[in-house]
């Protein structure tokens, strides 16, 4: 199977606060993700995840899994997306032993001023940029310096430039959970003019790219599906007070309604809907293929 060989599929991923009134245990949300992960692999793609590097979090589950089930390949079809904002947050020792632990397998980038860089770890220093023009971080104080370079924007801007240079980047996008701004529940607050998993299908929409909502895990993506006419009104789940960008960043995509092909609505709409983790993977596939090349 190789639908989407050479195709870089971005999974945009994050714990929807409404997942339990769905009756969707975390259990659930991770085994959907490593399904399509694995699935799209297996389709030829190579998936992007743009995430922290926190050890319980989404970026380590989806590398480890995919490093375990490639372990007698040379690389792992995976490409983690490092924003400015999350890479404030690491001191020189965390990054570089994330880099170690995926050294050779997995590509690292960064985005910035609308590219890709390349972050790797050398023989002792933590190299950033192509091999022909590259910056090279070999401690603390070094990293600090360069880090400091890098904010001259704000965090909610530069996550946008962020989701810019990655929906630049891949080919795809599949959506699950996501923020809702609720403001009673810690945690649920999104950075930005809008929740991240909204700003970055939208863009994606707008350069004609496939994207594919599984609303049935809840979250911003289900308001999405909502909203581009993949799921009845009806299909909310109820929630209490919410941040007020919120839904003006959900009337937005309303307005790109037109852009699902008419010849996978039906699909796309079954997709949004239906919480079987094998069956979604399989059609998702189907789904790009088709949505490229109707």
């Amino acid at each position: 199977m190789s639908e989407l060989k050479d195709l870089r599929i971005q999974l945009s991923l994050s714990v929807p606060p409404d997942h339990l009134k769905l009756a969707i245990p975390a259990r659930e949300l991770d085994r959907a993700m490593l399904t399509v992960c694995m699935t799209l692999v297996r389709a030829g793609a190579t998936v992007v995840y743009g995430g922290d590097l926190r050890p319980d979090g989404f970026t380590f589950k989806i590398f480890r899994h995919l490093a375990s089930a490639y372990a007698d390949q040379d690389t792992v079809p995976f490409i983690h997306v490092l924003n400015q904002p999350s890479l404030s947050k690491l001191s020189y020792e965390t990054l570089a032993q994330a880099l170690r632990e995926r050294r050779g397998t997995c590509q690292t980038y960064l985005p910035s001023e609308g590219k890709m860089i390349p972050i790797r770890l050398g023989d002792d220093e933590i190299v950033v940029g192509s091999r022909t023009g590259s910056t090279l971080i070999r401690d603390s104080n070094a990293f600090d310096t360069w880090s400091s370079r890098l904010k001259t924007k704000t965090i909610s801007d530069a996550s946008t430039d962020a989701r810019e240079a990655i929906a630049e980047f891949v080919h795809a996008s599949v959506l699950i959970g996501g923020k809702m701004g609720i403001e009673e529940i810690d945690g649920d607050l999104y950075v930005g003019k809008m929740p991240g998993i909204i700003e970055e299908a939208l863009m994606m929409l707008k350069s004609n790219k496939p994207v594919i909502p599984l609303g049935a895990y809840g979250g911003a993506t289900r308001d999405l599906a909502v909203a581009l006419g993949l799921l009845e009104e009806s299909q909310r789940v109820p929630r209490g007070s919410q941040t007020s960008s919120y839904s003006s960043g959900v009337e937005e995509a309303r307005r790109y309604n037109d852009r699902i092909p008419p010849h996978l609505r039906s699909r796309l709409t079954s997709v949004a809907q239906d919480d079987r983790a094998e069956f979604v993977a399989k059609e998702i596939v189907q789904i790009i293929s088709q949505w490229r090349n109707p």
